[in-house]
Formats: C-alpha cells, sequence, structure tokens
C-alpha cells in the first residue's frame, strides 16, 4: 500500500511539475503513449525543478545549496535509493546507466551558469547554455524514447535549446537583470535594456523596434529545426514538433502584440494549442 500511495505522490508531483492542464507539453503529449508520455514527463519535471531554483531563489548561495542537493539526490537515484518524488517517478520509468548520470550531472552543473550570465555578442553565443541544460534534457529525452542516430538527436536538442530560450525571454525578471541578461548585446546593449525595463514600469511604450529582430532571429531557427526533424520521420519528435509549432505560434504573437517581451507573458490560448498539437501529430 505504501508503494502504492508512494508512486501516487510521485506521478502526481511530476504532472503538476511538466504537464499541469493549459500547459504546452500537456498538449504536446496529448496523443503519447503513456510509456512514452512518462518518460517525456520525467524528464522535463527534472528540467522544471532546475529552471524553478534559478527562477524562485535571488540569492546565489541558497540556489547552489539547492543544486548541490540535487547532485547529491542523482547519485541516490543511481543507488536505487531515491528520496524526491521525480527521482521516484524517474527510477520505473527511464533506463539508468553511466551515460545518464554523466549527463545528469552535468546538466546540474551547467544550471549554476544560470546564477550570473554576462550579456553575449549574438544569439548563438547565448544558446550555448541552453545546450547544455534544456537541449542536453531533450536530447536524453531522445536517447530514451529510442532514438539512435546522432544527427537527429543533436537536431533534437537544438529545438530544445531555443524552445527553452524563448521560456525564459518571457520571463525578465528573472533573465533581464542586473546579474543576468540573455538578449544578446547585437540585439541591445545592457544598458539600454535596463533602462528600457524601468521606462516600462513607468508606461506603456513600443518594444518592437528593440526585440522584433530577436523574435524573427528565434522564429527562423525554430522553422530550419522543423525542417530539419520532419526529413528524419521518427515518431520520437512528434512531442517536439508540437513544441515546435506552439513555440513558433507563440513568436507571431509577441510579434503582431508589439513584441512586449518586459511587461507581458504571452501565451496561446488552450483551443489553439489543442489544434496545433491535433494538427501536428496527424495531418503535418
Amino acid at each position: 500500500m505504501n508503494s502504492v500511495a508512494n508512486n501516487s505522490i510521485a506521478l502526481d508531483y511530476c504532472i503538476n511539475k511538466a504537464i499541469p492542464d493549459g500547459s504546452n507539453l500537456y498538449y504536446a503529449t496529448l496523443f503519447e503513449e503513456e510509456k512514452s508520455k512518462a518518460v517525456i514527463t520525467g524528464l522535463h519535471a527534472f528540467l522544471y525543478e532546475l529552471t524553478d531554483i534559478i527562477q524562485e531563489c535571488s540569492d546565489p548561495g541558497i540556489a547552489r545549496i539547492k543544486l548541490h542537493w540535487w547532485q547529491e539526490e542523482i547519485e541516490r537515484l543511481f543507488q536505487q535509493q531515491p528520496r524526491h518524488p521525480i527521482t521516484k517517478y524517474l527510477i520505473d520509468c527511464i533506463t539508468l546507466d553511466q551515460n545518464l548520470r554523466t549527463s545528469f550531472i552535468s546538466i546540474i552543473n551547467n544550471f549554476d551558469n544560470f546564477l550570473f550570465i554576462d550579456q553575449t555578442e549574438n544569439l548563438s553565443t547565448a544558446l550555448v547554455l541552453y545546450n547544455s541544460t534544456a537541449g542536453e534534457i531533450w536530447h536524453l529525452c531522445g536517447i530514451q524514447l529510442g532514438v539512435t542516430d546522432t544527427s537527429s538527436l543533436q537536431k533534437y536538442r537544438a529545438l530544445g535549446s531555443v524552445y527553452h530560450y524563448l521560456r525564459c525571454l518571457q520571463d525578465p525578471n528573472t533573465y533581464v537583470t542586473e546579474t543576468r541578461c540573455i538578449i544578446p548585446e547585437n540585439i541591445i546593449k545592457q544598458d539600454d535594456l535596463l533602462n528600457l525595463r524601468l521606462e516600462t514600469q513607468k508606461n506603456t511604450i513600443n518594444q518592437t523596434d528593440s526585440f522584433s529582430p530577436l523574435i524573427k532571429e528565434l522564429k527562423k531557427l525554430l522553422e530550419e529545426n522543423y525542417i530539419g526533424l520532419r526529413k528524419d520521420n521518427s515518431s520520437a519528435f512528434k512531442q517536439g514538433l508540437i513544441l515546435n509549432r506552439l513555440a513558433l505560434n507563440t513568436c507571431d504573437e509577441i510579434l503582431n502584440d508589439g513584441c512586449k517581451l518586459l511587461s507581458t507573458n504571452t501565451s496561446l490560448t488552450p483551443l489553439r494549442k489543442l489544434w496545433i498539437a491535433w494538427w501536428s501529430h496527424f495531418i503535418s
């Protein structure tokens, strides 16, 4: 009975963390088989748990303590003694091996780099950090779902990096500050960006000129990633392709709404998400 209760608690925790009703990943996994959905849910719950540490801990010292705790928890996972609901869930739905252990530890270590982010010259450089964190989770997801082609996995990693960069872009209180800046220098200098944030808080100003080039560049990358993965024609990538289309449509909405990245979190309606998910899974 205790084992059943613990499994239920772990499942509920991961669902609430990774695929709550109405979220993009909820719709992206709506048509997945249960086994594949479990893999996707568990790995993304782990990703979002680490992401929450960055978002919720204003004190870098506390954030590092929590990241270190997760390093220890990964060791417990591979010793078959997990304590956290996410690792208790993962132990039953993914294949544990040394490569996975190394990747998990590397992801946690690289999340430390989110505590202080220097502005990069361009988007490609900014995405390097996402390749080693969110992108690596997507890469692992592809492996756990049975993909073996290295080229396909690299495309999938790149897709995950862009997708999660866009998610962070809409959380300026965490990722557009004096100590963290994910918007590249060739888009807007950090001093100008911080001044723009102050002006935005005072009144409504036009942000299109500042951010439309970045959103258009993200759209281009999303299109390139989509075309590349569509050619691979692997069912394992279906949920990733859906997330790609949701991200692309979100970019369009951001552009249509005046690129209000510093003041508005843009999201698609549930009905539109459902339509995109259905079309991407069964028709496109």
